[in-house]
């Protein structure tokens, strides 16, 4: 026993020694994300890339900050190039489903290990068109689809059979549904127009599949939050001076226990909110390049922002902290600041993939 235990140490040193590599050079070795745990604990960041480019992109930071690697997706996959526009993720148990706006589909991953499991949708067919964000609710994926640009009547929400991953079916649904979000088995849907405007929360029964009802709010909602006591917080940037027919932004407090809002509070006409976001029973959001806080049960908007001079292309916060993600030329690699809300100063600055949007906090598998 001694003997082959002294003759496996050595095969296993020579096999070091020489990277296991085979005889075409090829490494036998790991590749990385082969450890199933590999992305746990730490943030998800989809970076766009540029538009048509096909050089979108995902990085990850550990929770403690030590452990930064971007184009997990490629590196683990083992792919040159992967897609288009890395719109936004939904998480399904180990499953993440990222969705890829201008490849026109979504890639399914194991979200630890980042190896792809398939690929739903695609350039050459029309079961996704300009996809935008997903949502979980009774066993099936919903996913926001703009459609084509020019024509303002053929928005859908595309049901995803999660088992097969295939579009099963659609839901037609108003001119440029945006976020979504689900609450048990009611599924709110921002009607953000698109390529124009709207105004608008579509309200859709999981179980039936139907559009049963909507809620009118300012222009151009773009964000969703549901809060603990299940007030849903609707923020509405208005449309901007360009259009000529400028309108304010608007944050909405809506009770879903009968869908009806029962707050608004609006804004200068001037003013066009973005990326609202909550930690706990506070809403932080983002307007003209500062970080407003309101606690939910506030009456009035705050008037002094807590965090002043920022370029984010979007944020979130999470854990008693703000993350947000900076584009900076939009060309070139951007960064991820992460902000201490006890006290709203920087802790840290990453640098991650082109374009930097979407934020996304991989829990423990346990």
């Amino acid at each position: 026993m001694k003997i082959e235990k002294l003759l496996l140490m050595t095969l296993v040193a020579s096999c070091l020694i020489t990277s296991c590599s085979t005889d075409d050079g090829e490494s036998n070795l790991p590749e990385m994300g082969a450890d199933p745990l590999a992305y746990e604990n730490g943030t998800l960041v989809l970076n766009e890339g540029n538009f048509g480019a096909g050089n979108a992109s995902v990085s990850f930071i550990s929770n403690d900050l030590t452990v930064i690697e971007n184009s997990i997706f490629t590196t683990v996959n083992g792919i040159d190039a992967w897609g288009d526009t890395a719109q936004s993720m939904a998480f399904n148990g180990d499953v993440a489903y990222i969705v890829l706006n201008g490849s026109q589909k979504i890639e399914v991953v194991n979200r630890y290990t980042f190896e792809s499991i398939a690929s739903i949708g695609g350039p050459e067919q029309t079961d996704l068109l300009n996809p935008r964000y997903m949502a979980i609710a009774n066993g099936k994926g919903y996913v926001t689809n703009w459609g084509d640009g020019t024509n303002p009547d053929d928005d859908f929400i595309a049901i995803i059979n999660l088992e097969t991953n295939t579009v099963e079916d659609k839901i037609e649904v108003e001119e440029g549904p945006e976020r979504i979000l689900v609450k048990d088995n009611t599924i709110y849907v921002a009607l953000l127009g698109g390529y124009n405007f709207n105004n608008s929360i579509a309200i859709i029964d999981a179980a039936s599949n139907t559009v049963v009802s909507s809620i009118e709010v300012a222009d151009a909602p773009n964000s969703l939050q549901m809060d603990d006591e299940g007030y849903l917080w609707v923020l509405s940037g208005g449309k901007p001076a360009y259009t000529q027919d400028e309108t304010a932004g608007q944050l909405d407090k809506i009770d879903t226990a009968n869908n009806m809002v029962v707050e608004t509070f609006t804004m200068a006409a001037t003013e066009h909110p973005a990326y609202l976001s909550l930690d706990e029973d506070a809403l932080y959001y983002s307007k003209a390049g500062s970080i407003f806080k309101m606690d939910v049960s506030s009456t009035a908007l705050p008037t002094e922002a807590v965090i002043t001079g920022t370029s984010f292309y979007n944020l979130t916060v999470n854990d008693g902290k703000l993350y947000g993600a900076d584009a900076k030329d939009f060309s070139s690699n951007g960064v991820l600041d992460i902000y201490d809300l006890s006290d709203y100063s920087l802790i840290a600055s990453k640098e991650v993939g082109i374009n930097p949007s979407a934020i996304y906090f991989n829990d423990s598998s346990e």
